[in-house]
């Protein structure tokens, strides 16, 4: 699948391994957002991520709804949405917005 990291940090972070500067989350935070990342990337569409169980991967609700998630760790997961590239409903971007700390 395509993936489109939206947030600078997270762009630099993904295409470095690791931050630049002053870090905004701990170190296996970091490697688990990478890790996912690749994940996406290797999957064919959205049902081979649901199918991975230790992902957590869920449609959000309230304020998050038309978005997903699925999970670093139990405190924090990546923010997404999902898009298609023009008529072609087989192709999916996974545009990710955010990495939020699940409980703050």
């Amino acid at each position: 699948m395509r993936v489109v990291i939206e947030d600078e940090y997270l762009v630099r972070l993904y295409l470095n391994g690791k931050s630049l500067g002053k870090p905004k989350f701990n170190y296996d935070i970091e490697k688990g957002f990478i890790k996912k990342v690749l994940q996406i990337e290797n999957a064919t569409n959205t049902q081979d991520l649901r199918n991975i169980k230790s992902l957590h991967f869920e449609k959000l609700s309230g304020d998050l709804e038309g978005k997903y998630s699925i999970r670093i760790n139990k405190g924090y997961r990546i923010i997404f949405r999902i898009e298609r590239e023009g008529n072609n409903t087989r192709v999916e971007i996974v545009c990710i917005e955010e990495l939020s700390n699940h409980y703050s």
